[in-house]
C-alpha cells in the first residue's frame, strides 16, 4: 500500500483534530466535588468543634472522618480510572501552580475571615468561616478545574 505525502499530511491531521476534540471534551483534570468534600469536612469538624457539647464531637469526628476516607477513596479511583488523561508532558506546570495559588488563597482568606469574624464578636466564627469558605469554595472550584484543563488543552494544542 502506498500514501502519498499529501495523505499522510491529512491523516496526521485528522488524527490531531480528533486528539483535540477530545481533550477539549475531557473531564476536568481532577473532580471539582473533591474539593468541596475537604471543606464540609472542615466545616462539620469546625461545627462540632465550635457549637456542640463534646459528647456530639465523639460521635461526628468518626462520620466525618469515615465520609472523608470515602472521598479520598473514590477520588483515587475516579482519577486512576479517568478515560482520557493527558500525557504528562502537554499538563501545564502553571495550571498545578494555579491550583497551588488557588488553595493559599483559600487558607489565607480562611483565617482572616475567622479571624476578623472573631473581632467582630460574631457568634461562632470558625464555623461562620467553614460554610461562607464552603460556598466559596463550590462557586470556584469547577472554574479552576475547567481553567486548568483549558490551559493543558492549550499547551498541547501549541505543541503540535
Amino acid at each position: 500500500m502506498h500514501i502519498t505525502p499529501e495523505e499522510a499530511a491529512q491523516s496526521l491531521a485528522q488524527i490531531r483534530e480528533t486528539q483535540h476534540r477530545a481533550l477539549r471534551s475531557a473531564p476536568p483534570m481532577f473532580p471539582s466535588w473533591y474539593v468541596v468534600a475537604v471543606w464540609v469536612f472542615v466545616t462539620g469538624v469546625q461545627f462540632f468543634t465550635e457549637v456542640t457539647p463534646l459528647w456530639a464531637l465523639w460521635i461526628a469526628l468518626p462520620v466525618l472522618s469515615i465520609g472523608l476516607i470515602a472521598a479520598v477513596l473514590k477520588f483515587v479511583m475516579e482519577v486512576r480510572n479517568q478515560s482520557v488523561r493527558p500525557h504528562p508532558s502537554v499538563v501545564d506546570p502553571w495550571a498545578w501552580g494555579g491550583l497551588a495559588i488557588w488553595i493559599v488563597l483559600t487558607a489565607l482568606g480562611s483565617a482572616g475571615l475567622a479571624l476578623g469574624l472573631q473581632a467582630l464578636g460574631v457568634a461562632y466564627p470558625r464555623t461562620v468561616m467553614g460554610v461562607t469558605m464552603t460556598v466559596i469554595v463550590v462557586i470556584t472550584t469547577p472554574i479552576l478545574t475547567r481553567w486548568m484543563s483549558m490551559r493543558t488543552v492549550r499547551r498541547a494544542e501549541m505543541k503540535n
